[in-house]
């Protein structure tokens, strides 16, 4: 049997499980283990772990063992370089995956994905998993991916932006909420049949997605959307 303590600097806290929001966790393990399942068995996956220093302040690899008596201080992932900045969102995050794709982010999304599947296609596809399952995260291989905890999607998609340092490179409306297809502007000649006769009246732009062919325009609605979308762009 070893005793070890964590101490969960920066937030990592509420990730833990059932600590409330206490940054010193006790653990007991029942034999030899690793850093990083050490840090799991207490409900933060590797993919939110930034840097781990013992006592004496040496730094600990994930894969280093534990010691009994180890004191060890965990520091979250500050900022993770987003790469070409492409996701992919677990079955329950779908109005995360559609605002990420109203940013303009490359975003993936299948509600009826099982975890084996969503690992696989996250890295061979190259994209950062989404979760907030941390069974899933836990998972050896997946080293892009975030745990998403809160409840709402626009703070979900405020914590992704603000992980990954998106806000320069979103472009508003980029991207299909539907189905990820690029959405460009089009000829209103061309789309005259699919427009109603009271917006052609007054509107002459208009948007179609390259994938699924649903045809887009700046309504009364967009000025609220984008508020909503600047403000997740700031953080707020």
């Amino acid at each position: 049997m070893l005793t070890i303590t964590l101490d969960l600097k920066d937030g990592l806290a509420r990730l833990a499980t059932g600590q409330r929001g206490c940054g010193r966790v006790v653990r007991r393990l029942p034999g030899p283990t690793s850093v990083k399942d050490a840090i799991e068995a207490a409900g933060v996956p590797h993919c939110e772990i930034g840097r781990v220093v013992d006592d004496g302040g040496g730094a600990r690899g994930l894969e280093a063992p534990v010691a009994d008596g180890d004191v060890l201080a965990v520091s979250p992932v500050r900022q993770a370089d987003p790469g070409d900045a492409r996701f992919l969102c677990d079955g329950h995050l779908g109005a995360l995956a559609r605002l990420l794709r109203t940013l303009g982010f490359d975003t993936a999304w299948r509600p009826q994905a099982h975890e084996a599947e969503i690992a696989r296609r996250g890295l061979n596809e190259d994209r950062i998993v989404l979760s907030g399952h941390r069974a899933l995260l836990k998972r050896r291989e997946l080293v892009r991916a975030m745990l998403v905890i809160d409840d709402d999607p626009d703070r979900q998609a405020a914590a992704v932006v603000r992980r990954y340092g998106l806000a320069s490179r979103a472009r508003p409306f980029g991207r299909c909420p539907r189905c990820n297809g690029l959405v460009s502007e089009v000829a209103k000649a061309d789309v005259a049949h699919r427009i109603p006769p009271r917006t052609a009246a007054w509107l002459d732009v208009y948007y179609v997605c390259a994938d699924c062919d649903q045809l887009y325009w700046e309504g009364t609605h967009v000025t609220a959307l984008r508020a909503r979308l600047d403000r997740i762009l700031d953080g707020t």
